[in-house]
């Protein structure tokens, strides 16, 4: 048995990015709940004997533990401690446009500028606003905390879970020391110009229903983390509440450019990798063998959902 990995692709339409949206993202992830809550459902009326027989396949055909990874087009989400509605001007300022550099366009050739329109939307994890979008790798675990297919863990050791898959990464591939703080998130420590000043190098969120995972971890891999409104998405929020702290990115701690650029990519198959051993997905004697991770393919995904690229799901960005 493995991690599924669904990774839903971003692309490129001639030179101009295309990024899926964070309700898509959102709709997959809804979709693996329900086929876990359906599971649990018919495992758990002992005395039904009309659905004995269902309940004899559910036993047998857990869903297999997922994990969806993608890069959003630019998003602001709030979170359960937004309790107060934004003003209209809050919200104007969040969904002004916002010009994306998204590594890609760095060529010295091209003058182009690609500008999105953020979206504003709830999020069920606790915080306050956040950031999601090109530049980062979010990192979305579905799975049952009771399973039989693997390990099983509370509430806090799944938060521990992610974030000490999160470090292993970071310092597998980069050689980058990441930390957890009283703060949630994964934390790296840079020079200032009085000392060392920690900085958030990647957000966690997670909800829960029934032990069923939802959300979990966005890593900052090379993003504008100073600067105006226009270029900098950070510029118009207190990230998480944090006023006193800072975001960061990988692009941060690396010279090489061409590593950045690949950053997405390598980042979500290190953590998924790094997250199916932790997991200890392989461990149960009743599945067969085979590789930790299983990548799932996304083109499956989009007939399931009836899902048409042309008209929904991704964002193409405009260009100036």
């Amino acid at each position: 048995m493995s991690l599924r990995h669904i990774a839903i692709p971003s692309w490129r339409k001639g030179n101009v990015p295309i990024f899926p949206s964070y309700a898509l993202a959102t709709r997959v992830q809804s979709k693996l709940q329900q086929d876990l809550l359906a599971w649990k459902a018919l495992s758990v009326s002992p005395h039904d004997h009309e659905h004995e027989h269902q309940r004899e396949h559910a036993r047998s055909d857990p869903p297999p533990p997922t994990l969806i990874s993608f890069t959003p087009a630019p998003t602001y989400t709030l979170g359960r401690r937004q309790t107060e509605p934004l003003s209209p001007s809050e919200l104007a300022r969040l969904r002004a446009p916002l010009c994306v550099d998204t590594l890609e366009s760095r060529n010295k050739k091209s003058k182009k500028s690609f500008v999105f329109t953020p979206e504003v939307l709830h999020a069920p994890r606790g915080g306050l606003t956040t950031y999601h979008g090109p530049g980062q790798v979010v990192l979305w675990p579905v799975i049952d905390l009771r399973s039989p297919l693997h390990e099983h863990f509370s509430v806090r050791d799944y938060v521990c879970l992610l974030e000490k898959t999160t470090i292993a990464t970071l310092r597998e591939l980069y050689n980058i020391d990441g930390f957890t703080t009283s703060n949630p998130g994964v934390w790296v420590r840079e020079e200032a110009n009085q000392g060392e000043e920690e900085k958030k190098i990647a957000a966690l969120g997670v909800h829960l229903r029934r032990h069923i995972t939802g959300l979990g971890v966005a890593i900052n891999f090379g993003m504008p983390v100073y600067g105006p409104e226009f270029i900098n998405p950070w510029a118009r929020i207190i990230a998480c509440g944090l006023g006193e702290k800072g975001v960061t990115t990988v692009a941060k701690h690396l010279s090489d450019p061409v590593r950045v650029r690949n950053a997405g990519e390598d980042i979500a198959s290190m953590w998924a990798t790094q997250f199916a051993s932790r997991l200890k997905v392989g461990n149960n004697a009743e599945s067969e063998s085979g590789p930790l991770v299983q990548q799932d393919n996304w083109n499956r995904w989009e007939r399931e959902l009836q899902i048409d690229r042309a008209s929904e799901g991704f964002v193409t960005a405009d260009v100036l």
